[in-house]
């Protein structure tokens, strides 16, 4: 069988490093076909078989897969149902340059080398949030070269976010059952903005127990914890809306506003109102 090969200087603009497009139907995908570059792509909506590698992948909505070059892939109907996915695709060069800033080479080995690529199943509100942002980079290609291609690095960034908390790294102590499933509820945006009381209302474990357990296996209390949450989703909306600063602290579930102007810049190292000028 025939494969054809993608590649980056064909296909991606080299100011930007990256492209985004829509694929409406497994029918007007690439047939099987392998590449030169990296490529991310999230089922938006249906399932679909992954042809991958020789071998099959069951995709259903909310899966993002990270597929690497010399992956030779393509895509068909799952018991004749379709599905819509979104597809960014990077420069080698890039991806390989966000593992060194990572300085994970377990994490990154773990990507690269498995026969399958790495999937991991995305909370409704990520995956939205990676669309509006994959959205700005095809927005941006057309009036601001350097805007796309900061938005390409921001997507690839909270990509492999997603993947690295997936990550299992066989020298670490593996989480408690109900810690692991503790830390998934508290991803939800419902939870978090809603901080220790919500965490309380999760879990029958006390608070010294808590904050024990989170500084052995996360280092942090489950404070600080929360906060980062909270800035993360923060930290988004200013990237991707254009909501007033206060509404964005409120609907991250801080009460302070100075409290939030503080604990961002001391996280990200920039205020949340130059925040939007700086990407």
């Amino acid at each position: 069988m025939t494969v054809n090969m993608l590649y980056a200087a064909a296909l991606i603009d080299p100011l930007v490093q990256s492209n985004f497009h829509i694929v409406h139907s497994v029918r007007h995908a690439y047939p099987l076909h392998g590449h030169d570059f990296y490529e991310i792509f999230i089922v938006i909506s249906g399932q679909c078989t992954h042809l991958i590698n020789g071998d099959v992948q069951l995709l259903k909505e909310g899966d993002m897969v990270f597929i690497r070059p010399d992956d030779t892939h393509g895509y068909d109907l799952l018991e004749g149902k379709d599905c819509q996915f979104l597809n960014v695709n990077f420069y080698k060069e890039v991806v390989e340059g966000a593992f060194d800033y990572i300085g994970h080479a377990a994490f990154a080995q773990a990507l690269r080398s498995p026969q399958l690529p790495p999937v991991v199943q995305l909370p409704g509100t990520d995956m939205e949030a990676l669309m509006r942002k994959s959205e700005q980079i095809q927005l941006f290609n057309s009036t601001d070269k350097q805007k796309a291609r900061t938005m390409a690095r921001s997507f690839l960034s909270d990509a492999l976010t997603h993947f690295f908390l997936h990550f299992r790294n066989d020298s670490t102590q593996a989480l408690p059952q109900w810690f692991d499933q503790l830390l998934a509820q508290l991803q939800r945006k419902e939870n978090f903005s809603a901080g220790l009381p919500r965490l309380r209302e999760l879990t029958d474990r006390s608070d010294g127990h808590l904050n024990r357990v989170f500084k052995q296996y996360l280092r942090m209390t489950p404070t600080a914890y929360l906060n980062h949450l909270r800035l993360g989703h923060a930290k988004n909306l200013l990237l991707t809306t254009q909501l007033p600063i206060v509404d964005i602290a409120y609907d991250a579930g801080f009460d302070n506003l100075s409290h939030f102007y503080h604990l961002f810049k001391d996280a990200y190292g920039i205020a949340p109102g130059k925040i939007r000028n700086w990407q």
